[in-house]
């Protein structure tokens, strides 16, 4: 941290001892970012177990995050608000407008492309106020839309971007001190919802909606020829908003054609309403084995990446970036780690600009990925040693 800078004053985690949550915790207080961090959560024995865990600002907080007046009493004394309780499409409207209505800047780890989508109506009232919205800064999307933006960037004219996240680093750590008591998750939930139905993509130079899980093979600078699938995520809709030139936008995800197979067959039953929401999120966590011809190659795509396509020099030119090491904690660390940068970049004036914004809109992917270094494994130097950058014909 800065010494110039003084920490920010009371920051708060609603569903801080969660899976995501205990992540960003435990990385505010690494970088010194608050003099306060609340960890609220309705099980308030995990939340102190955290607190405990972490010491330094932490301090637990019993709260109900279905319950309206209960989020505007615990954001009164508030700074920031932090939210990490998915799934979003549930609990993203309820706690920014308690955030906005409290006077609080706040960020959060939206996945959901259309509580993203949502949040734009509370533009003016942010903007009125003078409050700082950041809507997904997490691994996907997050580390994805500065990855995007960054090679982006290299191009004279860009046309098309593709985000996407392995579903080998899809999971999460399994901590014994925090066992989990919520079945499949929000994680997973969310996962079906936004394989279910039709999802947001962008084509031809606006918004339609797309089929999920339909198979996209690309010319992967540095991979080759890799396959991936549609899935509804924020970065889609968002990218295009600070690249106009982009006609084309989607965010992907990978893995073996088995786990799709079972997760098309599980989203269809959802759809005809077979299952529940919860049904069909246990199908998901509890995965088939593999049939036995299944090929045994494994993913070459990384936890996080991006892809651009475009014009530089009057020539068509794809580029690729992944980062070469990633946090602890697989799916949570990386998200976690994420979120305590983005309130970091909060702290420092680096996020200045008031409004509902996407990341790509007010953060310099230089900045982000500078902070965000000191949290992976295994350590490198520089944002140069982290990113590692192809270029080649556009496929």
């Amino acid at each position: 941290m800065s010494e110039s800078t003084p920490p920010l004053g009371t920051v708060i985690v609603v569903g801080g001892a969660g899976a995501m949550g205990r992540w960003a915790v435990r990385g505010i207080a690494r970088l010194g970012t608050a003099e306060k961090v609340l960890i609220a959560d309705i099980d308030v024995t995990r939340a102190q177990r955290l607190a405990d865990e972490v010491g330094g600002p932490c301090s637990p907080l019993g709260l109900d995050a279905t319950d309206p007046a209960a989020l505007r009493r615990a954001f009164a004394d508030c700074d920031v608000v932090l939210n990490t309780m998915g799934p979003f499409s549930k609990f993203a409207r309820p706690i920014v407008a308690a955030a906005i209505d409290s006077g609080c800047d706040y960020l959060d780890i939206d996945d959901d492309w259309e509580s993203t989508v949502d949040a734009y109506e509370f533009d003016p009232q942010a903007r009125e106020k003078g409050l700082r919205v950041v809507k997904g800064i997490g691994g996907s999307p997050g580390i994805s839309n500065l990855a995007a933006a960054l090679v982006a960037r290299r191009l004279d004219k860009v046309t098309e971007i593709f985000t996407g996240w392995s579903m080998r680093g899809a999971v999460l750590e399994d901590e014994p001190a925090y066992p989990s008591t919520s079945g499949a998750g929000a994680a997973v939930e969310h996962w079906l919802i936004q394989i279910s139905g039709s999802i947001r993509a962008y084509r031809d130079g606006a918004e339609k909606d797309i089929e999920p899980l339909a198979p996209v093979d690309l010319t992967y600078p540095g991979k080759g020829q890799i396959r991936a699938y549609t899935v509804g995520h924020p970065e889609a809709i968002t990218l295009p908003r600070a690249f106009p030139t982009v006609a084309d936008s989607t965010n992907l995800t990978s893995g073996p054609a088995w786990v799709f197979e079972h997760a098309r067959k599980v989203a269809a039953d959802y759809d005809a309403g077979r299952v529940t929401l919860a049904e069909g999120a246990a199908r998901l966590g509890d995965m088939p084995a593999p049939p036995s011809d299944a090929p045994r190659t494994r993913d070459p795509l990384a936890q996080v990446w991006a892809l651009a396509r475009g014009e530089r020099d009057g020539k068509p030119l794809a580029i690729s970036v992944e980062p070469a090491s990633m946090p602890p904690g697989k799916m949570g660390g990386g998200t976690g780690a994420a979120l305590a940068v983005g309130l970091e970049l909060l702290r420092q004036g680096r996020i200045s600009k008031p409004g509902v914004h996407a990341p790509e809109n007010v953060i310099d992917p230089h900045d982000f990925f500078s902070v965000f270094l000191e949290f992976v494994e295994p350590a490198v130097a520089s944002v140069d040693d982290l990113l590692i950058i192809h270029e080649g014909p556009v496929g």
